[in-house]
């Protein structure tokens, strides 16, 4: 009978951290997505040599789609003078087991950064270059 209970316990063990494996590769998965469109964002900016509103706003709406959560909490920053950006997005389910542990779905997130530069007013210098030749 003891075996039997053991056993039981270790198998709720084992499916916790499988469960904590899949949470982990689910999120892995949206932060990168999340970046990608990132940078997506930066290289249109790049290319047209500005930083435009609705750009960030189809930034907003596609990280939105990829974190599963509301546009509005998703924050993008863009300094005055252009060129540097930070986006803060919040990141659900960080923990697989959550429900089992108690935690609610505001209290199982993680809001994540992302800052960089955008070079403005280069406007593809390099293409004109080896258009001339």
């Amino acid at each position: 009978m003891k075996d039997l209970i053991t056993a039981i316990g270790s198998l709720f063990i084992v499916m916790m951290f499988l469960m904590q494996f899949t949470a982990n590769q689910i999120t892995y998965t949206r932060i990168m997505g999340a970046e990608h469109s990132i940078k997506e964002f930066r290289l249109l900016s790049e290319e047209r040599g500005s930083i435009k509103e609705e750009d960030i706003i189809r930034l907003k709406e596609r990280i939105s789609e990829i974190l599963c959560c509301s546009p509005s909490e998703v924050s993008v920053k863009v300094a005055e003078s252009g060129g540097d950006y930070v986006v803060t997005m919040p990141v659900y389910g960080i923990i697989g087991p959550a429900k089992l542990m108690g935690l609610s779905h505001r209290e199982n997130m993680k809001l994540h950064s992302s800052s960089g530069a955008i070079v403005l007013g280069r406007n593809n210098e390099g293409i004109d270059q080896e258009d001339e030749s």
